[in-house]
């Protein structure tokens, strides 16, 4: 601090300094302290049920990067900030180092410029609006270790808005010890560095064996794309790959949280079938006034069986298939009505296909959320038995799944230490 005697400042020399030194540590490394402004073009997401009002544009876990644009409302990566009245830092999604153009918040085109990643959102960030209170001010985490949902397809990952990582190349599959970067939009993807050497290699190859101009042209080209891209893909590192977790449910007790008793009474939990189907009259099938599969439990209806909390740590959002499950037979003989009850409940609707003897046959009724299934099947006029299965997708399959866990098409996790 300076120093005074009285109000009279002592005036520093070359050789004797009496003000301040420099002020060396701002904060710590693994989420620094910086105030930002969320870049104002980013398009409206979601809002978020535990969040509060607003709308979320940059979700938690994906990544984040100093906006690289200037011109219209920015100056060199920077916005005004009304609240400080100066010029501050915008922050905006992560984009690999690549240009990308989409729509924004006000239904007009923009291009995010290419930038250079810094970390993850470690909350979601909102929006930023002009009033007293501008929300909470964006954390960037970037030298922490963090788990992501893994979404081999980049199609299912882009259906969550969560930070989450697919493979840009399935025959590429992440693995324990890859560098990671951001794709366009901040979801987190391998480094393909082995593949750029692979590149590099064989156009090194190419260019030796070149005997015309335009073979030697074209491997020249080849080598320096190579090249770029292992430049860009060092510069936009973001962490590395400690573990890829597969195993669902993991190794827990997740699995075997359940309902009480008397929530499970207070379940909305019908059998499935229609009044017409259990109905009075004729026709009527014996055990009237229940439908026919209602004895069909085994020892899953059983409360000590590990089924998860139904819609939270059962896997309510991942389809496993099933195929050719054997539901019934027709005998020789027989056809008419058959009331099925498929055990792998919910289904997922459009997936399920039932076949009798081989042949595919449309149900007469399905109820995809408890497994009723109605079929009019023609009468047997074989002397051999007749299967009757059915493929299908099915989700709340997989008791013990963490809900961070529980998306369409998740396998498991991927855990990164970042290091930026």
């Amino acid at each position: 601090m300076a120093l005074f005697r009285g109000m009279e400042t002592i005036e520093g020399t070359k050789e004797r300094y009496t003000r301040t030194n420099t002020k060396l540590k701002h904060s710590d490394h693994d989420a620094p302290a910086e105030k930002f402004l969320i870049d104002s073009r980013l398009k409206r997401l979601f809002q978020y049920h535990f969040g509060g009002d607003g709308w979320v544009v940059i979700p938690k876990g994906r990544a984040v990067a100093p906006s690289k644009d200037d011109g219209k409302e920015f100056k060199k990566g920077t916005a005004f900030d009304l609240d400080g009245g100066v010029y501050r830092p915008v922050i905006t999604l992560a984009n690999g180092g690549k240009d990308v153009t989409e729509i924004g918040r006000n239904g007009e085109e923009h291009t995010r410029a290419a930038n250079i990643s810094i970390g993850l959102a470690y909350a979601n960030l909102y929006e930023e609006i002009l009033d007293g209170f501008n929300r909470m001010q964006p954390t960037v985490e970037n030298e922490i270790y963090v788990e992501l949902p893994y979404i081999p397809n980049k199609e299912d990952a882009e259906e969550i808005e969560w930070g989450s990582f697919y493979d840009e190349n399935p025959s590429r599959p992440v693995s324990a010890g890859d560098f990671v970067i951001s794709d366009e939009n901040g979801r987190l993807v391998k480094a393909d560095f082995s593949k750029i050497k692979e590149d590099l290699e064989q156009a090194k190859k190419d260019a030796e064996a070149a005997v015309t101009v335009e073979d030697l042209a074209k491997a020249t080209a080849a080598i320096a794309e190579a090249e770029a891209e292992n430049a860009r893909l060092n510069e936009q590192i973001l962490g590395q790959v400690w573990a890829v977790e597969t195993n669902l449910p993991p190794q827990g007790w997740l699995k075997w949280v359940g309902w009480s008793d008397e929530q499970r009474a207070e379940d909305d939990n019908p059998n499935g079938f229609r009044a017409q189907d259990i109905g009075a009259g004729d026709g009527e099938f014996p055990g009237y006034p229940y439908e026919k599969t209602y004895t069909n439990f085994d020892a899953k209806s059983n409360k000590y069986y590990p089924q998860g909390i139904p819609g939270l740590t059962n896997g309510s959002n991942i389809e496993v298939p099933f195929e050719d499950i054997l539901l019934d037979q027709v005998n020789p003989g027989q056809g008419g009505r058959y009331d099925l009850r498929v055990e792998q409940k919910p289904i997922v609707e459009g997936s399920l296909e039932v076949k009798v003897g081989g042949v595919i046959v449309d149900p007469v009724y399905v109820d995809y959320k408890n497994g009723a299934i109605v079929l009019d099947v023609t009468t047997n006029e074989t002397d051999t038995p007749q299967k009757i299965t059915a493929s299908f997708k099915a989700t709340g399959q997989i008791p013990g799944v963490p809900t961070g866990w529980d998306f369409k098409g998740s396998v498991g996790a991927v855990r990164i230490l970042l290091q930026k």
